[in-house]
């Protein structure tokens, strides 16, 4: 199922629906509406002053002291949106809240174009930073879905007001921020699955719906609010006459839980929520009514409260079972939740006409949704506001922009307190696709007409992950690398074929495929599900092997993974331990384990700081179970938050701990690199990059780690340990196994001459705001091998009287020969015969390190000339 979008940016794409819809809601724009006059109008169409809101926003005036009005035609307006804080009294107004759209899709951990990954508060699509904004008849939207953190709005200013407004999103779709900063909503609809209003400022909601969703992952039970108001705050949240209407039916709520005050965090927030007369839907909340974020809760600080939570018939809520610290509320008590009282002197009924008016809900239909059975499809939709009497017609057609037509018959809503709603059609045929909108009416209001929906039954292949070079040396098969098939709507078999030299496996290498005997999988209803595919290079000759593993099923595209690698006799490079840093009593290096060819080092954090072991008292700085634990706090708290000058969720280059290894006696050849991390806690944007150089970062060869193997297996090429492309951490509470293999350089490896050192540096974020979230490190252990005749080696320069090591090379390799005399030369031949280049060894030497750079990839001759001697082997530069 695919729902269409509109446009982005800039660059707005027409739809043909889009241009009735405006007409419709045009209609029943007032007269007064139609006549005011506003200071910018944004029209993605260009009849307006500006295309984009941002744009509007970029060139309104600073430091107002009146309200600055940019009205923004109906539309879908794809962009990232801020308002900075040097730009007060901001007012956008929108055509209808139906269709005045601001959307966008980030979410945590997603890489950010300026380095990183976004974390929770700069997911946002729309973020607030300006005094006294207002906002009126918009929708703000953020569309990654149930998971993870995906903000629609992030609120970080005082004195902002919001009527009329839809909030759209999964986790995290409110951010009332900003430690008791006044924030009112009013007659607004906000929906979301995990903690969808959450933060610290004094805010009230009166009059909204809050739409508590089905989660789709099948879990039970959820989360509204999550409030961390800080210490000394009279009031956070206040719910005033809000409804709490009925979902799907699978997923129940409770009303709030204490963000911040949890075991680690430092203050502990002292939470405050209240319901006043509250309707809500029969079992949509749970009877407990509340919940502690973990055993380390004081629920003493905490002020949960309802008073008069009714059914939906007027009937009280059975409230016996509801926690023994929360709080029913006597009429009495509240009177000091009102407006007056929690707001002082700011009014936010005057900040427009139209704020605290009688409100005449809007026809908004939300959360329009397909879903594809053995024969039918079922379409489920809420509306923001019940709308007794509205009536939902459903079009269909074959193509995007084909000619559609009504279905089926018109539903029409019953009363003023239904909100879900549902329809089915037939499936289109095998290979064939359906489009579907739903046009919702009634006299007297703005007619709406929704994105398109599809209905597919194309058969589709998709492919995750990319595969780095293969090396498969003298010994057998190369090491196996992996990546990730699915498909749907298949009509036949799906196909898997790999170029010569290539083998792959549907079952972790119990079995192997070929070009001439391809991989034949069979689909179950239709379907693939999600299987990783190994591959190896398998070849029987020596040489260079590049191709596609191509997938083709009957009426799919087909889909390709490139692949590349060579085939050399030579055996593979030995990898032993290196050096390694426990972790667990001290960052000093194990003197066992280290290599006689690598010098002694300790670690150094930077801007990171090791647990004070009050904190947390079972997390000390270092541990048997836990190894290191730090974080980004001298105080050693464990905290993380750029509030206290911490990386917060995205990845800075401020903030590591870095490794050297100097190789001491021979060149040194590194591969690997061995670790066992985690997060202490939490897995709120947990992430760690490892970036290596050989100039100690002075220059620009900062290189990433080029992926490996995790707790789950290969890394997908999304999150592998590069900067851009950080490995996601677990929460150590998810299992013992947090052990991760990253390659530095493919199969190669980095060489070290002697006395050069590599530098390796490991970053981590943390996108929680608590303290006692410390990171987690220990067993780092750096393989590779000293470049020196060992006993295999010395054996084969015996037998061949010249030996090229490692073969295949990367930037350079050794040749071992007989001693060299004075007129001792090594030449290199391409494979046509061609001179390439040339060196000269020192006289009495039996070693000769030769720099590659020059060279490109392939197979090249080596010959070692010296008086009558003449000695030729090949190798591989990859």
């Amino acid at each position: 199922m695919h729902s269409t979008r509109t446009h982005s940016g800039a660059a707005p794409v027409f739809r043909y629906w889009l241009t009735l819809c405006f007409l419709l809601a045009g209609l029943v724009l007032s007269s007064s509406a139609q006549a005011q006059t506003y200071d910018a109008v944004v029209a993605w169409d260009g009849t307006g002053t500006f295309r984009t809101v941002q744009a509007a926003i970029d060139a309104a005036p600073t430091a107002r002291t009146t309200a600055y009005t940019i009205y923004i035609k109906n539309g879908k307006y794809k962009e990232k949106i801020n308002v900075p804080s040097n730009k007060p009294f901001l007012q956008l107004i929108g055509q209808s809240v139906a269709n005045t759209i601001l959307t966008y899709d980030d979410f945590s951990g997603k890489p950010n174009p300026a380095g990183g990954t976004f974390g929770t508060s700069n997911s946002a699509s729309v973020t607030v930073n300006a005094a006294d904004f207002s906002a009126l008849n918009i929708t703000f939207e953020n569309t990654t879905g149930d998971a993870p953190q995906a903000l629609a709005i992030n609120v970080n200013a005082d004195r902002a007001v919001f009527k009329n407004c839809r909030f759209l999103g999964g986790q995290d779709t409110v951010l009332a921020n900003g430690n008791g900063l006044r924030q009112y909503f009013r007659d607004c609809y906000i929906d979301g699955t995990v903690d969808f209003i959450f933060g610290s400022s004094r805010a009230v909601f009166e009059r909204c719906i809050v739409y508590a969703k089905t989660r789709q992952d099948g879990l039970s039970g959820s989360y509204i609010t999550a409030a961390n108001t800080q210490p000394g705050q009279a009031f956070g949240y206040v719910f005033r006459s809000c409804t709490i209407p009925a979902n799907r039916g699978t997923t129940s709520y409770v009303l709030g839980r204490p963000w911040q005050n949890s075991t680690g965090s430092s203050p502990l927030a002292e939470n405050k929520v209240v319901w006043l007369k509250t309707t809500m839907a029969t079992g949509i909340i749970k009877p407990e009514g509340w919940q502690v974020w973990d055993a380390g809760t004081n629920t003493a600080l905490i002020t949960y409260a309802e008073y008069s939570s009714r059914k939906f018939d007027g009937r009280p809520i059975n409230v016996s079972q509801r926690v023994s610290w929360s709080k029913q509320l006597t009429s009495a008590d509240t009177a000091q939740y009102t407006v007056a009282n929690l707001f002082g002197t700011w009014n936010p009924c005057a900040v427009a006409p139209s704020v605290c008016t009688a409100f005449t809900p809007d026809i908004a239909v939300t959360n329009l949704r397909g879903t594809k059975g053995a024969t039918t499809a079922t379409f489920t939709w809420n509306l923001a506001w019940a709308v007794n009497q509205a009536k939902f017609e459903v079009f269909r057609a074959t193509t995007r922009k084909g000619t559609y037509a009504k279905i089926g018959t018109d539903i029409v809503v019953p009363n003023d307190t239904t909100y879900n709603f549902q329809t089915s059609d037939a499936l289109p045929a095998a290979g064939a696709a359906y489009f579907y909108y739903i046009r919702a009416s009634k006299a007297g209001l703005a007619t709406q007409i929704t994105d398109t929906v599809e209905v597919s039954r194309v058969p589709t292949i998709t492919t995750t992950g990319s595969l780095g070079t293969f090396a498969q040396y003298a010994s057998g098969p190369s090491a196996v690398r992996t990546y990730q098939l699915s498909a749907v709507n298949l009509t036949s078999n799906l196909t898997v074929t790999p170029p010569a030299g290539y083998e792959v496996s549907p079952n972790n290498g119990v079995n192997w495929f070929t070009a001439t005997t391809p991989l034949v999988l069979v689909p179950t209803n239709n379907a693939l599900p999600n299987t990783a595919i190994s591959v190896r290079l398998n070849a029987t000759t020596t040489g260079s092997y590049a191709g596609n593993i191509v997938h083709s099923s009957p009426g799919a595209g087909s889909v390709s993974v490139a692949v590349s690698g060579n085939k050399v006799n030579t055996n593979a490079p030995v990898s032993e331990r290196l050096q390694m840093w426990s972790m667990r009593v001290s960052a000093q290096d194990s003197a066992n384990v280290r290599s006689p060819w690598v010098a002694a080092s300790t670690p150094t954090l930077r801007n990171l700081y090791v647990s004070n072991g009050t904190t947390v008292a079972g997390i000390p700085a270092y541990s048997a179970r836990y190894g290191q634990a730090f974080g980004a706090t001298a105080n050693g708290d464990g905290s993380w938050g750029t509030g206290v000058g911490g990386p917060g969720g995205n990845l800075n280059r401020r903030f590591y701990e870095q490794f050297t290894i100097k190789a001491e006696g021979v060149a040194v050849r590194v591969d690997s690199l061995l670790l066992w991390s985690a997060f202490y806690n939490t897995n709120s944007n947990t992430k760690l990059a490892v970036v290596f150089s050989k100039t100690g970062f002075t220059t620009a060869d900062s290189t990433d780690v080029s992926g490996g193997m995790g707790p789950a297996g290969a890394l997908n090429s999304t999150a592998n340990g590069g900067f851009a492309t950080p490995i996601v951490l677990n929460n150590q509470n998810t299992g013992p196994n947090q052990n991760y293999r990253l390659a530095l350089a493919g199969a190669s490896g980095v060489r070290l001459e002697n006395g050069q050192t590599l530098t390796i540096r490991m970053y981590w974020s943390c996108g929680s705001g608590s303290a006692g979230r410390y990171g987690l490190l220990r067993d780092v252990q750096v393989k590779g091998e000293p470049l020196i005749i060992t006993g295999t080696h010395a054996a084969a320069a015996l037998a061949a009287g010249l030996t090229a090591y490692p073969n295949p090379a990367q930037q350079e390799l050794t040749l071992t020969h007989p001693k060299a005399g004075a007129d001792a030369q090594v030449t290199v031949y391409s494979f046509d015969g061609r001179k390439v280049a040339t060196f000269s060894p020192k006289p009495g030497v039996e070693q000769t390190p030769l720099k590659l750079d020059g060279l490109a990839k392939g197979t090249y001759l080596l010959r070692f000339s010296s008086g009558t001697q003449s000695l030729t082997t090949k190798f591989v530069r990859n």
